[in-house]
C-alpha cells in the first residue's frame, strides 16, 4: 500500500485542491497565484501531445459550462457567460486528469460512477463555498444533468488517455 501511494503525483493532487480551494472561494483575486501554477503544471509535462490534451479538455469542459448557463442549469450571480476565473479551475482541472485522474479512469464503468458523483460533488461545494456566486437554477435537474454530464465525461477522460500517453 505505501509503494502505491508513493507513486502518486502528489504536487498533482495537492495542487488541484489548493487551486480549487482558492479560485472557488476568492476567485477573481487567486488567478495570478492560480495562472502560476497551471504554467508550471505545463512546462512539467512532458510532450506535445500532453500540452494539448490540457487544452482540448479545458475548452471541452469551458464550452460544456457555457452551454449549461445559457440552458439555465448553472447560474453565476450577476454574468450571462463564464467568469475568467472558472476559466482558469477548467484549465487546472485538465491538468489533472491528465497528470492523474486519467490512469484512474480506465475501466469505463468506475469512470462513470466516480465522475457522477465526482463532478456534481465539486460543483455543490463550489456553490457552497463561492458566497452564492455560482447557483443551480434548475435545482434537482441540475444535479441529474450535471451527473450525466460529468459519468460522460470521466469516460471519455479515461479512454482518451491512450492518445497522449
Amino acid at each position: 500500500m505505501s509503494a502505491a501511494l508513493s507513486k502518486l503525483n502528489w504536487r498533482a493532487i495537492i495542487g488541484f485542491e489548493l487551486c480549487w480551494f482558492l479560485l472557488v472561494y476568492f476567485q477573481q483575486l487567486a488567478f495570478w497565484p492560480v495562472l502560476a501554477y497551471l504554467l508550471y503544471g505545463l512546462w512539467r509535462l512532458v510532450g506535445t501531445r500532453r500540452r494539448l490534451a490540457v487544452v482540448i479538455i479545458a475548452l471541452l469542459g469551458i464550452a460544456i459550462d457555457s452551454a449549461l448557463i445559457q440552458l439555465d442549469i448553472l447560474s453565476f450571480a450577476l454574468r450571462d457567460s463564464l467568469p475568467l476565473w472558472f476559466w482558469l479551475l477548467w484549465g487546472v482541472f485538465a491538468l489533472a486528469v491528465v497528470e492523474l485522474l486519467a490512469d484512474f479512469l480506465q475501466k469505463p464503468w468506475l469512470a462513470f460512477v466516480l465522475g457522477a458523483t465526482g463532478g456534481p460533488l465539486s460543483y455543490i461545494g463550489g456553490a457552497a463555498l463561492s458566497g452564492g456566486v455560482l447557483s443551480f437554477p434548475a435545482g434537482y435537474v441540475s444535479y441529474g444533468v450535471l451527473a450525466l454530464i460529468w459519468g460522460g465525461l470521466a469516460v471519455l477522460y479515461g479512454q482518451s488517455r491512450r492518445f497522449y500517453v
